[in-house]
């Protein structure tokens, strides 16, 4: 286990893909002692697309790579099997061999494969155990990888982009805007070539050009290809300049010499658009065994290809111009302030509103030339006007109002809304469009000291909601994660919910000492650790004893708090034990609190050799369980006993209510004035946890349906008898819905939900069908199933609409 654990340590200890990659193989290979190891990695259709080895050459990986593993391969001896004379180009000839898939996300990532030529070398089923535990936490790891490296590939296309902007803007005569669009182009994408064509007619745009040419290239080919010319009609790349729709092909039509005809090879072709005008077309194609371009990179270069338009509008003579003031501002205010004040100049406008719309907490700040002003002193109809603008595309200008222009950009705290208004009632022209957005980006480039962190700020946001914790949470639990106020962005608190093998739920929140990047990439790897440790031993106390050794040797993670609990959804036992955390919280449905602090001793990392006790609990029927970070409790100058006990009061006040209504509820009355200064997480269940049951409607499928929420009924601390009465007015909803709904058809299915709220049980009964009519007023709800429902429950709702019928039963427990 101690092995085990360093290797997963090892694993996860980088986000460079590559890197986990070969760690997986080499990891895999120590644990076993096997002589060579690759790593197979598949495409989406399942075949072979590169492998990763270890002692083997690329022809014994491309027949591995051919094996039918399914669930795992283990063999003795390779020579007795069928499978030898596919392995004979093996030298020496393989004797033993050990094959196991990767799933990362439900989908096949590839297949770990271990082999040994030694007569004495076998691998034994604990070999196997160990690299399968190994293959799990080898999938949390590829997958943070993953999202790091597509993080950071957004990020190196977002700063091209504006430096592409800000190259154009700061005036110097010797940018060469199309060079620096292809060469950009060439080097994100890791392409073998780029063009960028334009039309060939000076001064002809759009639809109205009848060829376009290639004026800019970068890579192979480069001399051959420029100058070269494609009708818009006919070719793929003219079909992409008049539909301004991008495309990924391996093929074009109209060859272009030097390019199209140098062997097939996938490409991305993008319309430039400037104000819904295609100005050019950037082609980039790859070498032909680099893997394809797939769907997500048209997202990467969508606001790349956006730039490089208003680059091409520049380089077309467009005026703009914009007062020194801006680059000599000190602050971000006064940088806004300049604008504003060169805007208003420019455009000989009444007025300039600047308008900030902060990202976390508070009211947005207004600006305006000639005068302040404050947002609630602004008209409705404005407010919201600026709004749907912030809301709106970035650098895209809106003129929906004669006389008056806005346009929304990036700022370092949130959006930036600027709107003129100008002295004279007249259209705001293309030209004055065009215009609008080159001085928006100036401004840009006059905010462009914290940019950088931006930047940084963007790759750490992405990171720290990818290895987080799971987004699609089981029923029964909510999940509030909120990051702190500016200047902390993120940091290492983390959640987890793992559905064990036996059907049990592992919940786990912890937070790692620090902030930043930094605390974020040591949480993603202790999170993965825990999560392949509880499936390994679904016990907390073995499951923190573990990370123990795991963060002795993790620099920065001495000290991480964690609460480690598995629970049994049927019975509500709850097995618990804690590291240093702010102990959970009980509230019974009569109001009754309890500290869960059993199962409690030191944090993470200080002792690897401290015991580590369990507790257990089981939790009462319609009970709500919470497990918390600091932040949520913690503040200055007030003991944190003091913190706990308001949010206790919260959960014990809001019993009454869904589960994602109290967790909101608890999250914004618990959050300081200038927002949360500390990571938060907040996690919630309810015992039990929601019944959720769709099913074909069919009369037969009703007893099924009686005996899962009878149950359900008697987990959620119901009498026989009102349990009773709540089955029989649910029997007469689903018969109604499958009588009614779908009489004149027997396609179609009913979903039935159960809710355990404190006092009461909540039931929907929904279906897709067609009623019959409504009936006159006075006959209305005279159906004997609606007047037993009626009579035994509480509240009654019956709704209709064209996507079918919903009723709603409420009945208090006794």
């Amino acid at each position: 286990m101690e092995q085990l654990v360093r290797l997963i340590v090892e694993i996860g200890s980088d986000l460079d893909l590559d890197v986990t990659l070969r760690r997986i193989v080499s990891a895999a290979m120590e644990l076993t002692g096997a002589k060579y190891g690759a790593l197979g990695i598949r495409a989406a259709d399942g075949s072979l697309i590169s492998s990763v080895r270890a002692g083997i050459d690329a022809d014994t990986a491309r027949r591995l790579g051919d094996l039918t593993v399914g669930a795992g391969l283990r063999l003795g001896d390779v020579q007795a099997s069928p499978l030898a004379a596919h392995l004979h180009g093996h030298d020496p000839l393989l004797r033993a061999l050990l094959c196991l898939p990767i799933t990362v996300r439900d989908n096949d990532f590839g297949t770990l494969y271990l082999m040994d030529d030694r007569p004495e070398q076998a691998f034994s089923p604990i070999h196997e155990a160990a690299v399968r535990s190994l293959a799990t936490a080898a999938a949390a790891a590829i997958d943070n990888a993953r999202l790091f490296e597509r993080a950071r590939e957004s990020a190196k296309w977002m700063t091209a982009s504006r430096e592409i902007t800000a190259a154009l803007l700061s005036g110097d005569p010797q940018t060469r805007p199309l060079e620096l669009i292809v060469n950009r182009a060439l080097e994100l994408a890791d392409a073998e070539q780029a063009i960028l064509l334009v039309p060939a007619e000076r001064d002809v745009i759009g639809d109205d050009a009848d060829a376009l040419v290639v004026a800019a290239t970068a890579g192979r080919y480069s001399s051959e290809v420029i100058g070269r010319q494609v009708p818009m009609d006919g070719s793929t790349t003219g079909s992409v300049a008049r539909r301004g729709v991008p495309l990924i092909t391996d093929s074009f039509q109209y060859p272009i010499e030097g390019f199209t005809d140098v062997g097939e090879r996938s490409a991305i072709v993008m319309p430039l658009i400037a104000d819904d005008v295609v100005l050019g077309v950037i082609a980039v194609a790859r070498r032909p065994h680099q893997p394809a371009f797939d769907d997500a990179y048209l997202d990467l270069v969508s606001d790349f290809a956006r730039h490089a338009a208003i680059a091409l509008a520049l380089a077309a003579g467009r005026e703009h111009a914009l007062n020194q003031e801006l680059a000599q501002a000190d602050t971000v205010d006064g940088a806004v302030l300049a604008a504003a004040e060169e805007l208003r100049r420019l455009w000989r406008a009444r007025r300039v509103l600047t308008v900030t719309f902060p990202a976390a907490y508070g009211d947005p700040h207004v600006a305006a030339t000639g005068g302040g002003a404050r947002w609630a002193d602004l008209p409705p109809a404005t407010q919201q006007l600026l709004g749907s603008l912030r809301d709106g595309e970035f650098l895209t200008p809106h003129v929906a109002h004669t006389g008056a222009a806005g346009i929304a950009l990036q700022h370092p705290d949130g959006v930036l809304v600027v709107w003129i208004e100008l002295g004279e009632q007249r259209p705001f022209t293309l030209e004055d469009q065009t215009l609008l957005t080159v001085l928006a980006g100036r401004l840009g480039q006059g905010l462009q000291r914290v940019h950088r962190v931006d930047q940084q700020r963007e790759t750490a946001l992405a990171l720290q909601h990818a290895i987080l914790g799971p987004s699609d949470i089981p029923s029964g639990f909510a999940v509030r994660y909120q990051a702190a106020s500016r200047p902390l962005q993120v940091g290492g608190d983390w959640y987890d919910i793992v559905s064990l093998d036996d059907g049990r739920i592992a919940l786990v929140v912890g937070d790692c000492v620090g902030h930043g990047l930094p605390a974020a990439t040591v949480m993603g790897q202790i999170r993965s650790a825990c999560r392949a440790l509880l499936f390994e031993n679904p016990s907390p106390a073995v499951a923190l004893a573990a990370l123990d050794r795991f963060a002795a040797r993790l620099p920065g993670a001495h000290c991480t708090t964690a609460v480690c609990a598995v629970l049994t959804p049927d019975t509500g036992e709850l097995v618990y034990s804690s590291a240093g955390h702010p102990p959970p919280i009980l509230v019974a449905p009569d109001g009754t609190t309890q500290s869960l602090d059993d199962g409690h001793t030191i944090a993470l990392g200080i002792r690897h050799d401290w015991p580590r006790p369990e507790a257990r609990i089981t939790l009462p029927a319609r009970a709500t369980l919470a497990l918390y970070t600091d932040g949520l409790v913690e503040r200055r100058s007030t003991p944190l006993e003091h913190g706990i006990t308001r949010a206790v009061s919260l959960i014990r006040d809001g019993q009454a209510s869904v589960l994602d209504d109290l967790a909101d509820q608890v999250m914004s009355s618990l959050s300081p004035r200038d927002g949360y200064q500390d990571d938060v997480v907040l996690l919630l269940y309810r015992q039990p946890a929601s019944l959720e049951l769709e099913f074909p409607a069919d009369a037969n499928r009703l007893a099924d349906t009686r005996i899962v929420l009878r149950d359900w009924l008697s987990r959620a601390g119901m009498t026989p008898r009102q349990a009773m009465n709540v089955l029989i007015a649910t029997g007469e909803a689903l018969a109604n819905g499958i009588e009614h709904g779908y009489r004149d058809s027997s396609d179609g299915t009913i979903r039935l939900t159960a809710t355990a709220l404190a006092d009461r049980v909540q039931l929907a009964v929904v279906d897709q069908g067609s009623w019959k009519p409504a009936q006159p007023v006075g006959d209305s709800n005279r159906g004997r199933g609606i007047t037993l429902m009626r009579e035994l429950m509480d509240d009654v709702a019956i709704t209709r609409d064209a996507a079918g019928t919903a009723i709603h039963l409420s009945v208090r427990i006794n």
